[in-house]
């Protein structure tokens, strides 16, 4: 099974990685009432899950659960062509003129 990582974008807001690869993240929604765990999967195929949770840890069982369903629903050409819209959108040197 693949490795996912989290990487730390702000207090409390976090980007989630497959191999090194974006592809969702998972926030404290501290505006709600009462605050919750919100994550999403945000490789641009249409359908990807997001949900909540009531802690971090459920937001992290409950993002890899909906993941790894999602993803096995996928070919890999799609994945692939996914990945690389939004690997050019989040370039590093997108904003620089």
């Amino acid at each position: 099974m693949a490795l996912l990582t989290m990487r730390l974008i702000g207090v409390n807001d976090y980007s989630v990685f497959e191999d090194g690869q974006l592809i969702g993240r998972i926030r404290y929604a501290k505006e709600r009432s009462p605050g919750i765990w919100l994550w999403n999967v945000t490789v641009h195929i249409p359908g990807p899950p997001f949900g909540d949770a009531k802690s971090i840890g459920e937001a992290k069982e409950r993002f890899k659960t909906a993941w790894f369903a999602f993803k096995a629903k996928q070919t890999p050409e799609a994945l692939t062509k996914a990945y690389d819209t939004m690997n050019h959108a989040n370039r590093p040197d997108r904003y620089q003129r």
